[in-house]
């Protein structure tokens, strides 16, 4: 009987402890302040793919509640197309995919806010919102100095005809690049080779240059070899005959209206060669007292046009009619 009393009374001791320990906890806990609530935002996800099934790399995702308003959130995607937009207060928003140039509002394939797909965000909810877009064009291919050898680190921009909107790129070391556009557009292509600009073909005539239309999905590839610069170069003495230093010199493209600049060195000198495009020009000097234009010419219209061959240097000397006065 002893036996059994004892084996009866572990359970009771068993309840004891067991309450006594919950009891602890609940104590512990109300201490420690209240239990932690649900997150009440969500958030968007998704992949950005083309028309083509290729993932879009780096697009630029941004979540409005009102199009017409400020983005809530703005990310990147990911090198794989991916993206999470999290901490969104529950409602319905918009999403836009920023493609380098333009634009396409999720699910893809659309212009407009107006058409463009609500998204239902609830709290601790994550809402799909993958997307199919028009796949860019590509203008690839490959330019040359005017020595021949492959342009590294030549600026690339590209440009739409229709509304000026740019894509911009730089060459690789072999003078190689390839740059994705917005499909269906037609474009110019300009590199600078050198301090000055040209365009796709050969040429310093953006009116000359070769219009390029890109298909979404489509490659367009060229090569261009860059023209060689000219330049003048010269020295200026005053009405005195003594050296002239310190003048501004502009070089006035006659054709384009294009102005550079440079000065005379103390000895009167000045050497703008290799920074010009070849073409028609004319030579302002500037100094305290009054202006100039080569040779001796008071205005423009009368001052004489000299012309910049590809690859040359113009000597274009001159005095000024009057001794310029100190500053």
């Amino acid at each position: 009987m002893e036996g059994e009393s004892e084996v009866q009374s572990n359970p009771v001791r068993r309840r004891a402890v067991l309450a006594g320990a919950l009891a602890g906890i609940v104590a512990a806990t109300s201490a420690a302040g209240p239990a932690l609530a649900a997150d009440p935002t969500g958030s968007i996800s998704g992949v950005v793919r083309d028309t083509r099934g290729a993932v879009v790399p780096d697009a630029a995702i941004a979540v409005y509640l009102n199009p017409s308003s400020d983005a809530v959130q703005e990310l990147q995607a990911d090198s794989r197309g991916r993206f999470t937009v999290s901490g969104l207060e529950a409602g319905r928003y918009k999403v836009r995919i920023g493609l380098g140039g333009w634009a396409e509002w999720a699910p893809g394939r659309v212009s407009g806010p107006d058409e463009a797909r609500t998204y239902q965000v609830r709290a601790d909810r994550t809402t799909v919102a993958n997307s199919v877009v028009t796949a860019a064009g590509i203008i690839a291919g490959r330019f040359f100095g005017p020595d021949g050898q492959p342009a590294a680190g030549a600026a690339v921009n590209i440009t739409n005809v229709d509304n000026a909107s740019g894509h911009g790129g730089v060459t690789a070391a072999d003078g190689t690049f390839r740059i994705r556009v917005q499909p269906d557009q037609t474009f110019v292509v300009n590199y600078a080779a050198g301090p000055v600009g040209q365009y796709v073909p050969h040429t310093f005539d953006p009116a000359q240059a070769t219009k390029f239309f890109v298909r979404s999905g489509q490659t367009i590839r060229i090569s261009d070899r860059a023209i060689a610069l000219a330049g003048i170069s010269g020295r200026l003495t005053d009405a005195a005959g003594a050296p002239a230093g310190g003048v501004n010199v502009s070089f006035i493209n006659v054709d384009t209206i294009a102005q550079s600049d440079t000065a005379t060195s103390a000895d009167g000198t000045y050497d703008f060669s290799g920074l010009l495009a070849p073409g028609r020009y004319k030579v302002r000097f500037t100094a305290p007292g009054g202006r100039q234009y080569a040779h001796q010419k008071t205005d423009y219209d009368s001052a004489d046009v000299i012309t910049l061959t590809s690859g040359e240097t113009t000597v274009v000397d001159d005095q000024l009619l009057w001794v310029p006065t100190p500053q």
